[in-house]
């Protein structure tokens, strides 16, 4: 069956109709099905069946989990009738039955993996357990959750050959399958399980016949992996680039495909803000060619114009930073706090005297994690020498989650203290001990700082002179800041 054309064509014949908040299909199924009554009986009949479902639920739940199973027994083999599930299971949860709730989905679950070589069923697996995940939170039953994946994956792995495959759910079951392998510490198979449905997507994706959906489920795991959950670790680095490969060809390969387009576009911002900006020359010609190849589809997709918009911002601010040249040779220019992390009582005052080693950075940049083994052992090497590291970071609204032990952007809107509460908790998680700075918002010390990209580091002598300005992360230039930071040091004051 294919599913390019049309979404709906994924899930049970009526199951669209649950997307329909509940309170207005009740009130408004009835002048519906009589319109409709003898052109699509079964349609009629699933209406009914689902505002009778609505009407028990607000009467009394219990009586309507005895209904829909009623109904279940009746017509065992129907998956307009099972898919009632997940409205009973909602509503279950929306009281705090979470266990209940639970006992839906996973019925409901038996019955898609029993016909999964239905493909519609296979896209039922993936709507069902990303309802099991928050319910499964819910009722602190992660074991759940490790079940109802293992179960689906299983029956996903068993399914004959000849059977056609719907690669979205089947990836996003490997990529639940290697979180929870990770939790149980079994890092290099959660790798190897990732690493093989890669492979298995690239070589569908280069078949002359792959369709726009294989391409996008590639894109779409791919964008899971680069994610900055701290899962994702130990080989984030390694399918970035991936990732912007995939991207491409897939735009390439269908451009009018709108959801291809902004799936480029996403990438694209994501490699010229995070991913690629330890490299400020690249980095603009990365800006030339999004332009190039996103001006025309941005007139009609309004997605694409907004990401087109961002990146302009974001050229801006990088074209108002200072030149590097401009700064060598010159007193550093003043520093802008709103507040510090891991540190109380001090001002720009306490570190004259000292080396200074100012490391621009940010808690979801990856190039940035990756110098911190150096941090640690320039502090520990030079610390007792007149040398200081002092971070400089800005708010970007992100919140600790302890028991994950990651910080990730907030779903509200957190106050300064509280941000500067998640630094000092990722601080003390990577073991750092240096203090850092958070600048307010639309602050102009990274400008002042020629601030094009990050990890961004700047070397200040014991007179307040910059000596040294380097931009990324690797082992170059942590040599020839080591060096410089050893050079500054030997001079006297």
């Amino acid at each position: 069956m294919s599913t390019d054309t049309n979404s709906n064509k994924c899930f049970p014949k009526h199951a669209a109709l649950l997307l329909i908040p509940a309170a207005f299909l009740a009130a408004s199924w009835l002048p519906v099905a009589t319109t409709l009554h003898g052109q699509d009986p079964a349609l009629d009949a699933f209406r009914r069946m689902h505002a009778e479902l609505q009407r028990q639920m607000a009467e009394d739940i219990d009586q309507a989990v005895v209904f829909l199973d009623d109904q279940v027994a009746k017509q065992p083999e129907s998956s307009d009738v099972h898919v009632l599930r997940h409205s009973l299971g909602s509503k279950l949860a929306d009281e705090s039955r979470y266990a209940d709730a639970l006992k839906q989905y996973e019925k409901l679950l038996d019955f898609q993996v029993a016909h999964l070589t239905e493909q519609e069923q296979q896209y039922g697996v993936g709507m069902t357990l990303r309802s099991l995940e928050g319910i499964s939170e819910l009722a602190n039953r992660s074991d759940a959750m490790d079940k109802a994946v293992d179960k689906a994956l299983t029956a996903f792995q068993a399914l004959p050959a000849e059977t056609a495959r719907a690669w979205a759910p089947l990836s996003q079951l490997v990529f639940l399958k290697a979180h929870a392998m990770i939790e149980d510490n079994q890092t290099e198979a959660a790798a190897a399980i990732i690493a093989k449905q890669i492979q298995s997507l690239e070589d569908a994706c280069s078949d002359v016949e792959a369709t726009e959906t294989v391409m996008h489920a590639h894109v779409a795991l791919l964008k899971k992996l680069t994610s900055p959950n701290r899962n994702n670790d130990s080989w984030r680095d390694d399918y970035v680039g991936k990732l912007e490969t995939a991207c491409t060809t897939a735009f390439e390969r269908f451009p009018k495909s709108m959801r291809l387009q902004n799936d480029y576009a996403e990438t694209q911002y994501l490699m010229i803000t995070q991913w690629g900006q330890d490299d400020p020359e690249a980095n603009e010609k990365r800006i030339k060619s999004a332009f190039a190849k996103l001006s025309l589809p941005a007139i009609s997709n309004r997605s694409v114009n907004a990401i087109l918009r961002r990146i302009e911002v974001h050229r801006e601010r990088m074209q108002a930073a200072k030149p590097v040249a401009t700064l060598v040779g010159q007193v550093a220019p003043e520093w802008d706090i709103d507040g510090w992390a891991n540190t109380v009582g001090v001002t720009r005052k306490s570190f004259e005297g000292q080396v200074v080693l100012l490391d621009f950075w940010a808690m979801w940049c990856g190039p940035c994690i990756a110098t911190f083994p150096h941090l640690r052992e320039w502090r520990e090497e030079f610390g007792d020498q007149g040398f200081e590291i002092v971070g400089v970071t800005q708010y970007y609204n992100f919140e600790w989650d302890d028991e994950q032990k990651r910080a990730s952007r907030a779903s509200d809107e957190i106050t300064p203290q509280q941000e500067r509460e998640t630094l000092a908790r990722f601080l003390e998680h990577h073991q750092l001990e240096h203090p850092v700075m958070v600048a307010p918002k639309n602050s102009e010390m990274s400008s002042n700082y020629g601030v094009k990209g990050i990890p961004h580091a700047v070397l200040i002598d014991r007179d307040g002179t910059v000596q040294l300005v380097k931009t990324g992360a690797g082992p170059a230039t942590a040599k020839e800041i080591h060096d410089k930071i050893k050079e500054l040091l030997a001079k006297t004051k």
